[in-house]
């Protein structure tokens, strides 16, 4: 992994956790089954942008090669969780 890719990796998560804070935030908006509802989905995005980044810290450590292996596969996961917090903010704008 080339140093370029990793440090717009990181600045990627630094932004989805921004927005995932600012979704808590909004949080207290709704009430009831909704908010409960909404509040684990938003600790599941706290959890899956902590996995990411277990997982760039370990492709940092491993170097290109393994990088190249599991492109795609991180490239769905990072998709994945971006999906994640535009239905979230969506959720919560209703």
């Amino acid at each position: 992994m080339e140093k370029k890719d990793g440090e717009a990796m990181e600045a990627r998560l630094a932004e989805m956790g921004k927005r995932i804070d600012a979704l808590k935030s909004r949080l207290g908006t709704v009430t009831g089954e909704v908010n409960v509802e909404l509040g684990r989905r938003i600790d599941a995005a706290y959890a899956e942008q902590e996995e990411q980044r277990q997982r760039l810290h370990r492709l940092k450590d491993k170097g290109l090669e393994q990088w190249d292996a599991i492109q795609d596969e991180a490239g769905k996961a990072w998709t994945g969780l971006e999906k994640s917090l535009q239905d979230l903010a969506s959720r919560l704008k209703k």
